[in-house]
């Protein structure tokens, strides 16, 4: 009798558009951890997040977010759904203990809640609005210097957030990969740069951040 032959079907293509943030560099190091091959989808329709507006006073700015599609569903809009549906999607995103899981899954949530909010600010108004509002700038800088002071911390204790190189990290490291656009120096703040060194140590994390484009004007 011939031996059966069991072929692995290909993996699904999953559709991909980075939005015009840092944030599309987090899902692209999300994509290069699954190995997973892609196609362009279009890209969504600008959003002002509300948490980012309430820095900018009468000056609200809109940003295209990140885009993922999974085996053909409908599409995912926004950095922290589209981390979150991969990483349910493919363990290799999240750490393996389950503790270590739930501690990934708290700093996702935080760094869309609380850090994400004065950097999208800070991207909108140092590049379009530097002389205007420079209330909203600092306003906005100082919240930021403290969600840093905490990130700083947690770093201080190990090499990633979590125990383990997760979706939280490469959301962190994607914004972080762009700090002077947010005038932020990594320099005076040790823990965090050397997090952003061993990033960069990872040949995906430089090839899956090289595109990582600024937003266009207006």
């Amino acid at each position: 009798m011939a031996k059966r032959t069991f072929i692995k079907p290909r993996p699904q293509p999953i559709g991909f558009h980075p939005g015009d943030t840092p944030d599309g560099g987090a899902v692209a190091l999300a994509l290069g951890a699954m190995r997973r091959p892609q196609v362009p989808v279009p890209a969504a329709a600008r959003v002002i997040d509300p948490a980012a507006a309430a820095f900018m006073g009468d000056c609200p700015m809109g940003f295209r977010p990140p885009v993922v599609v999974i085996d053909g569903a409908s599409h995912i809009i926004g950095a922290h759904a589209a981390l979150s549906a991969l990483a349910a999607a493919d363990e290799r995103l999240m750490p393996r203990r389950q503790a270590e899981q739930a501690v990934a899954r708290d700093w996702l949530g935080w760094i869309e809640s609380d850090l994400v909010p004065p950097m999208l600010a800070l991207l909108a108004l140092r590049r379009f609005a530097p002389r205007h509002l420079p209330d909203a700038i600092d306003a906005a800088r100082d919240v930021l210097r403290r969600h840093l002071l905490r990130v700083e911390d947690a770093l201080a204790d190990g090499p990633t957030l979590a125990g383990r190189w997760s979706a939280a990290d490469m959301r962190l490291m994607a914004w972080m990969h762009r700090a002077d656009w947010l005038g932020v120096a990594l320099a005076s703040r040790p823990a965090l740069s050397a997090f952003v060194d061993r990033g960069y140590a990872r040949p995906q994390v430089v090839l899956a951040l090289a595109g990582t484009r600024r937003p266009p004007n207006g």
